[in-house]
């Protein structure tokens, strides 16, 4: 490496570590629908049109969210250690407590103005959100409707505790759904059996959540617009609420904002469109339905995207950073091999369904999913992302500086 390329490359190492500092320090919760949340996508179209790419806001209706405590207490003053489930909606809810472990016992069960126990069998697994698009278990929207219609005032989940994770994480949550409208809460299996024995008698639940309606935005730019085809670059923006988010997914929108600087004068035979996505971490991916309905308007779906680039997770301290494929031509194929997996650093990774490409790999569009290798080799039990330590200095600058030089040199192959 010569002294100028030494230089720039000591320069985007700077840019990646202010746009993570402004990204997740700066900026306290990116969850969609958040003020913070807003800041992050006014900051990207910011620096996006300072590149004189042509940017837009697509705006959509979000849900701001705010646990601001809960209790739960048996009429003797017995305390129950609960908290509320994400999104759910407030109350002050008395009732008989009906314990409930199968999905029998819920559609036999009166339910009506009682608050509910779920523990056991069926609370095993988190359950899909009611609205997710891409994605249905029939099991689980089987319980929800159940409890929908069931008169319940509120669900209390007894979560089994992660074999995989710290003793001092928190229970993952059954429910997380801003759709689902009965007021819900979470607590440790060890608590749930404790309230068991309350089965039948007087409870009060009482949640201080709080929903609030807002807007967020994805952040769209291009350049070469007039080109027949597209190679589509996508990163999402939000985080879980209140979590840094340094890698899901500060380092992949630092990657787009690097390229907007690389590609910033790219005249070659594709039109190309950096995406900031704004909802991949929420419960019914609202940003990226709204675009898929945008682009079913303007572009007859994804019928003119040659490639997508999706970009989730990249830079982590330890290992390389993991190329995917989905069906890629052969031709474009042996290109990615050259310009991604033969560089120090790189290797191909799994296919991977959990990100924003599975709705471009779902209408038949090729595909790369960008992520570093640890997260891949670690998916079914690592704890960081989604979590208070998911911060900068969990990542390597270099590698997403990196990451972005070999899409850059793949994207100017490609034409």
């Amino acid at each position: 490496m010569d002294t100028h390329e030494l230089c720039l490359s000591n320069t985007y190492i700077d840019h990646v570590a202010c746009y993570l500092k402004r990204l997740t320090y700066n900026i306290h919760d990116r969850s969609t629908g958040s003020e913070g949340n807003r800041e992050a996508a006014a900051l990207v179209a910011g620096l996006f049109r300072s590149r004189a790419w042509r940017t837009q806001t697509q705006d959509f209706p979000a849900l701001d969210w705010q646990d601001n405590g809960t209790t739960l207490t048996a009429t003797d003053g017995t305390v129950f250690d609960v908290s509320a489930s994400p999104y759910s909606a407030g109350c002050e809810a008395l009732g008989n407590l009906t314990a409930v472990s199968t999905f029998e016992e819920l559609e036999t069960s009166d339910l009506s103005k009682k608050l509910v126990l779920l523990h056991g069998e069926i609370v095993q697994e988190p359950l899909m959100p009611k609205n997710f698009p891409f994605y249905s278990v029939e099991e689980h929207q089987k319980i929800i409707a159940r409890l929908e219609k069931s008169g319940a005032v509120g669900v209390i989940c007894a979560m089994p505790h992660d074999e995989e994770a710290s003793t001092s994480a928190a229970p993952a949550p059954l429910i997380e759904d801003g759709d689902f409208d009965i007021p819900s809460v979470v607590m440790t299996e060890e608590e749930g059996q404790r309230l068991l024995s309350f089965n039948g008698k007087r409870v009060i639940l009482i949640s201080r959540s709080e929903r609030k309606p807002s807007t967020a935005s994805n952040v769209i730019a291009r350049i070469n617009e007039d080109a027949p085809k597209r190679i589509v670059l996508t990163a999402h923006i939000d985080a879980k609420k209140d979590i840094p988010g340094a890698l899901d997914n500060g380092t992949g929108i630092a990657t787009l904002l690097l390229l907007s600087e690389l590609l910033a004068d790219y005249s070659g035979d594709f039109c190309i469109e950096l995406v900031a996505l704004n909802g991949e971490d929420r419960y019914a991916v609202p940003g990226q339905v709204a675009y898929m309905a945008a682009n079913s308007d303007m572009f007859g779906s994804f019928k003119n995207v040659a490639l997508n680039i999706n970009i989730d997770g990249v830079g982590y301290v330890e290992g390389e950073t993991a190329f995917s494929f989905f069906g890629l031509p052969e031709d474009m194929k042996q290109l990615a091999v050259a310009e991604l997996l033969n560089k120090p650093g790189s290797c191909q990774g799994i296919e991977w369904p959990q990100g924003d490409h599975s709705m471009f790999v779902q209408a038949g569009c090729p595909a790369i999913a960008v992520t570093s290798n640890w997260l891949l080799e670690n998916m079914a039990t690592q704890s960081l992302t989604h979590s208070a330590d998911d911060t900068i200095e969990r990542v390597d600058p270099l590698k997403v500086v990196a990451c972005a030089q070999s899409l850059k040199g793949f994207i100017e192959a490609l034409s």
